[in-house]
């Protein structure tokens, strides 16, 4: 059995490297069930329609150039990012995942109250998926 621990993502936002920043990751792949069924069927029948494909990730805020604020701030807005994750940890299991033209529609470059660490949740979405 192939069963581990995520404790080390490596994730790129546009060939930045954020890896030392995130927190959590999850990636979301699926298809759109429709229906097919017809006269005579005794049950529904699906098929796999459009696909559904998107990325969380949370991140310690980095002002940094080229850090996490910047890489997201300008990320915002476009259709034409390309993430690559994976489990960094030697001889892992996980397989590379490289999402591409995934859509960015909100960042929160200031998040945060007193005395709490800057923390930033974002979502990519659409684009594909290939799994190598």
């Amino acid at each position: 059995m192939a069963v581990f621990v995520f404790t080390d993502a490596f994730l790129t936002i546009n060939t930045i490297n954020l890896s030392a920043y995130v927190t959590s990751i999850s990636v979301n792949y699926e298809k759109d069930s429709v229906e097919v069924t017809a006269m005579g069927a005794t049950g529904h029948v699906m098929t796999g329609g459009l696909q559904n494909l998107s990325v969380t990730v949370e991140l310690n805020n980095d002002q940094a150039a080229a850090s996490v604020l910047e890489t997201l701030y300008s990320a915002v807005g476009s259709g034409s990012n390309t993430l690559v994750i994976k489990n960094a940890t030697s001889g892992s299991p996980l397989p590379v995942f490289t999402c591409s033209n995934m859509f960015l529609a909100a960042s929160t470059p200031v998040n945060g109250a007193v005395g709490e660490l800057s923390k930033q949740s974002v979502t990519f979405t659409g684009g594909s998926i290939v799994k190598s």
